[in-house]
C-alpha cells in the first residue's frame, strides 16, 4: 500500500520467513520502526480513513508507550484497526540463529547517534559525542544514518576523533536489516545518545547496551521532541549501569516476541496467499495520491499525528519528492547477517 512497507529490508525478512520466492505487495501498512506513540499516529496517519480491508500490522501488543485498545487504534465502529505481528528484525534474527549465521562478538563498541530524516533535522554536538565515546570506549565503529552521511561535517566529527564510520545503506536497500543484524550480533556493546529502534535490536540480540552523551534535539520544535518521554517511560535504558537481562526482557516486549506468528499466519496477514490487484493499485496509484493529499492539507490527519513534523509546510516534502514515491519492489535477499558498508574517504555511499 505504501513504500514504508519495504523500508529497511523488512519485507525481505518476512518473505524469507514465509517461504516466499519473491516479495509481494502488502494490502495494508506494516510498521517500519519502533515508536513512542501508536504507529497509527506516528506512521500510518496519512491513510487513517482506509477501512478494515487494509490491515495495519504493528510490532507489539504490549508497548509502554501506547495501548492496542486506545481510541486512536480503533475504527469509528469500535473495532481494532491494528494487529500485532512482531518486528521483522525478530524473524531475521531467528532465521540467522537457526542457520548458525549470526556473527561472533568480535567487534568492540558500535555507536549509533540519534539521526535525522529528510523532513526532521537533528541538532547536536557530534564532535563532543565523538570525543566522549573515545574516552569511554576507545576507537569504535560508528554507524551513521544515510541522511547524516550527506553532511561532511558529521562524518569528519567522528573520523577526526579516530572512529571508523560504517553504514547500513539506503533505507530501500533490502540488505539494510541484514547489516543491522551484523552490527547487533557482532558488537560486544552498542551505544547511543537516546533510546532507539537499534538499541532495542541490540538488547534483543544479547549485546550490552548503554545510553550516554549529549541529547540531540529532533526536529525544529523542542516541545514535540520525544526524548524526555523516552526517559520517563523506559528509565532502565538510561541507568549508568543497565541490567542487560532486564533490557532484553523490555526489548523483547517492545519488539513483540510475544506476538510473532507462524509462517502460515504471517503469510495470511500479509495478504501473500494470493496476488492482489488492489494492493498493486494502492501501491502505485491511490496510496501516493492519498499521501500527497494529506501532506498538502487536502485530507485531514488525526489529531496528534506526525507531531514531530508540526509546523512544517508542504515545501519541505516537495524538496525531496522521490523519497516519498513508490519504486519497484525490492529483490528478495537471503536471511543472513551482512557486513556493513565501511566508509574510508568522503563518507558518501
Amino acid at each position: 500500500m505504501d513504500i514504508q512497507n519495504h523500508y529497511y529490508g523488512h519485507s525481505s525478512a518476512l518473505a524469507n520467513y514465509c517461504g516466499m520466492s519473491e516479495i509481494r505487495h502488502i494490502p495494508g501498512l506494516l510498521q517500519h520502526g519502533w515508536t513512542v506513540k501508536s504507529p497509527v499516529l506516528a506512521q500510518f496517519a496519512d491513510f487513517n480513513d482506509r477501512g478494515s480491508n487494509r490491515k495495519r500490522l504493528i510490532w507489539t501488543s504490549a508497548s509502554r508507550g501506547f495501548a492496542m485498545d486506545g481510541r486512536e487504534n480503533r475504527f469509528s465502529d469500535g473495532s481494532s484497526m491494528v494487529t500485532a505481528v512482531g518486528a521483522p528484525f525478530l524473524y531475521l534474527l531467528q532465521a540467522a540463529r537457526d542457520g548458525v549465521a549470526v556473527p561472533k562478538r568480535t567487534t568492540g563498541t558500535v555507536v549509533l547517534p540519534v539521526h535525522g530524516t529528510a523532513l526532521m533535522k537533528v541538532s547536536g554536538d557530534h564532535e563532543g559525542f565523538a570525543e566522549e565515546v573515545l574516552r569511554r570506549e576507545g576507537p569504535s565503529a560508528v554507524c551513521l544514518h544515510i541522511e547524516d552521511l550527506a553532511h561532511p561535517e558529521i562524518y569528519r566529527a567522528w573520523t577526526d576523533a579516530g572512529h571508523e564510520v560504517i553504514s547500513a545503506g539506503e533505507r530501500r536497500n533490502p540488505q539494510f536489516l541484514g547489516r543491522i543484524l551484523w552490527m547487533m550480533g557482532s558488537a560486544q556493546k552498542v551505544v547511543s545518545n537516546r533510546m532507539s529502534t537499534a538499541l532495542l535490536y541490540a538488547a534483543a540480540a544479547g549485546a550490552a547496551v548503554q545510553i550516554y552523551g549529549p541529547d540531540f534535539q529532533l526536529g525544529e520544535n523542542a516541545e514535540t521532541d520525544p526524548g524526555l518521554r523516552m526517559r520517563e517511560l523506559w528509565p532502565e535504558f538510561y541507568e549508568k549501569s543497565p541490567d542487560s537481562a532486564e533490557l532484553k526482557r523490555i526489548a523483547d516486549m517492545e519488539l513483540g516476541v510475544q506476538d510473532m506468528k507462524s509462517p502460515d499466519e504471517l503469510k495470511d496477514l500479509l495478504g501473500w496467499n494470493s496476488r492482489s490487484v488492489g494492493a498493486f493499485w494502492d501501491y502505485w496509484a491511490s496510496g501516493p495520491l492519498e499521501k500527497a493529499q494529506a501532506v498538502l492539507g487536502l485530507r485531514k490527519r488525526p489529531e496528534g499525528a506526525h507531531s514531530g513534523e508540526a509546523g512544517l509546510s508542504p515545501i519541505h516534502f516537495l524538496r525531496h519528492p522521490l523519497k516519498h514515491l513508490p519504486s519497484p519492489l525490492p529483490k528478495l535477499t537471503p536471511a543472513v547477517a551482512v557486513e556493513p558498508v565501511r566508509l574510508k574517504e568522503s563518507g558518501r555511499l
